[in-house]
């Protein structure tokens, strides 16, 4: 399961690429370095070849055109950036990392390659007043294009990738720190003595008037802290492993507190693939019972509405809070590993009648080999 974790960190990240501040920054640097460069070379290296054409013209510049300063260096510049956002954001991220096409990848990678050095290598020609009766033929011109693409692009994509591996190393030791954090939480609550205390208070009552009911309670209970022990090292698990274990945790409640707390949970998607990080559902309904201390006058009902993308948790809501009952986690900590792990946000909503949150349901793809 690590590595199923760490895969969909990597896909995701991958398939989310995002340009930060830093990455401006190098861009504007680097256009600067390449149009300094390029006016230095335009001015050292211009040919100033005289052409002599067969009907008597002749055509030659004693110093560079200034188009080439407007127009050709404007024109690359534009083309070799056009060129890196293309493979950064789109081609490497859609068709080889997701898709796995390769054939498909490399055919655009050249194509667009070639037609951008192409408008570059053609701007040039013209700006520098070069008669169209040198201009080469079709596959000339083409390898041109491809070659002036692979130089000019070649070292800000490398770059620019090579920095996003480096962020993403950090990043992965970030979310290794955070759910550290989030095992020893778990860990703690699997001994939490007022949790263990009044579970064993219930029992002890079930056990002489109502042997059944306390039997299915041992079951439940047991079921429970399997879950926590075998998931305690895993930094997700399935959506159906999750609500499987969140029943438990209901006929818990539900028979410690009778009818003080009902909950109902609707499912309308298919759960093959779909993920939340540890503990995610047990963190929210905890909440549900730790800020609201009820009455069987005034039930608390939960609603738990599992769709195709989220989960939205609904509760009623009364003003006193039943502090005893926590496994040391919280809502803080759900929304940071959401958005370390995941680059994604937690919705919570509230006003004078109901709580509710809503989080997303992590989708591992199957992708093809």
């Amino acid at each position: 399961m690590k590595m199923l974790f760490y895969f969909i960190i990597f896909i995701n990240g991958v398939l989310t690429i995002k340009l930060n501040k830093t990455d401006y920054l190098f861009i504007c640097i680097y256009a600067v370095i390449f149009c300094l460069f390029n006016i230095y070379d335009y001015v050292v290296n211009y040919d100033i070849t005289k052409y002599i054409f067969s009907d008597g013209r002749t055509i030659q510049n004693i110093s560079p055109p200034l188009k080439g300063y407007i127009i050709a260096i404007p024109v690359e510049l534009i083309a070799t950036f056009l060129v890196v956002f293309l493979f950064f954001l789109w081609i490497i991220p859609k068709f080889l990392i997701k898709k796995k096409n390769y054939f498909l990848f490399f055919t655009l990678a050249i194509l667009i390659a070639t037609t951008f050095g192409v408008i570059a290598f053609t701007a040039w020609h013209w700006s520098e007043n070069k008669p169209w009766e040198i201009y080469p033929k079709l596959f000339t011109v083409l390898l041109n294009g491809l070659g002036l693409s692979a130089e000019n692009a070649g070292l800000p994509l490398g770059i620019l990738l090579a920095k996003k591996y480096y962020e993403s190393q950090l990043h992965i030791v970030q979310i290794q720190k955070k759910q550290q954090e989030s095992e020893l939480k778990l860990l703690q609550a699997q001994l939490n003595p007022h949790f263990l205390f009044n579970n064993l208070n219930t029992l002890d009552a079930l056990i002489d008037d109502r042997s059944k009911k306390a039997k299915q309670y041992i079951l439940n209970l047991s079921s429970l802290y399997r879950y926590l022990i075998e998931s305690k090292d895993e930094e997700i698990v399935s959506l159906e492993k999750e609500i499987e274990m969140i029943r438990h945790y209901f006929y818990l409640i539900e028979t410690r507190f009778g009818n003080t707390y009902k909950f109902n949970i609707s499912e309308r998607v298919d759960m093959d693939n779909k993920y939340l990080p540890t503990g995610a559902l047990q963190i929210l309904v905890e909440n549900v019972v730790k800020h609201n201390k009820t009455t069987n006058e005034n039930p608390i009902v939960t609603n738990i509405d599992v769709k195709k993308e989220d989960i939205t948790i609904t509760n009623t809501k009364t003003d006193t809070v039943n502090s005893d009952i926590s496994f040391g986690t919280g809502l803080q900590n759900l929304k940071e590993r959401y958005l370390l792990i995941f680059d994604k946000t937690i919705d919570i909503k509230e006003n004078e009648e109901e709580f509710k949150v809503t989080i997303p349901i992590i989708t591992f793809m199957k992708y093809d080999s």
